[in-house]
């Protein structure tokens, strides 16, 4: 018996029906799948300083490892600055907001007159920011062992007006006595460490959002 030949129309728009709503909702989640950095300070602003160590510096080290690790977990990576530049805040959350990221996560470093003080935290903005601002800081003061100092609503520029959940990662305080040991020890890898607290708090949230 011979059969008909099949319609080649309506077989790829069968194919169309079938497929689309797989490649829509996988694109969706590729693109939720992505986060900004921003290695805060930058150029001339240097932010705290330890010794030699200044923030700018570590915030960008810890931002490349942080880079790293989120794309071999399958994470879209954007990052504000990636060398020694200046950048004001409008570059920062503009550069993400174009980039149309998940999630942003400024990485920076407290300062105290206080040696002895020493804790993490994390800074949000606006209603969207709590929970990614919350999943960062708890992953971050288990990783290292720090203090949790929670969360707290800070008016930055940065997390204001980005327009995904954005939060501000006070990862230790650099004039911490105690972190500048870490920090020059040859055995403990305390930047390796946050990188990885970070990238934690990020795949916490977004296994729930």
């Amino acid at each position: 018996m011979k059969f008909p030949q099949p319609d080649m129309k309506n077989v790829l728009y069968i194919l169309l029906l079938v497929f689309t709503p797989f490649f829509f909702v996988t694109s969706i989640f590729a693109a939720n799948r992505s986060v900004c950095i921003d290695p805060g300070h930058g150029g001339t602003d240097v932010g705290s300083v330890n010794g030699e160590i200044l923030e700018k510096d570590l915030n960008l080290d810890v931002a490349d490892r942080l880079a790293t690790l989120a794309t071999q977990s399958g994470i879209s990576v954007f990052q504000t600055r990636t060398g020694d530049q200046t950048l004001t805040n409008r570059d920062r959350y503009t550069f993400c907001n174009e980039k149309g990221a998940g999630i942003v996560v400024s990485i920076h470093h407290n300062g105290s007159n206080d040696p002895t003080t020493d804790f993490s935290m994390a800074l949000y903005m606006k209603k969207s920011d709590v929970d990614l601002a919350r999943s960062i800081v708890n992953s971050l003061s288990t990783k290292l062992g720090t203090t949790n100092g929670g969360i707290s609503r800070f008016a930055s520029g940065v997390i204001l007006k980005a327009k995904m959940p954005a939060t501000i990662s006070e990862g230790f305080f650099l004039t911490s006595s105690y972190e500048y040991t870490l920090l020059k020890s040859a055995s403990i890898d305390r930047r390796q460490d946050e990188a990885q607290g970070l990238l934690d708090g990020i795949l916490s949230y977004f296994s729930t959002h």
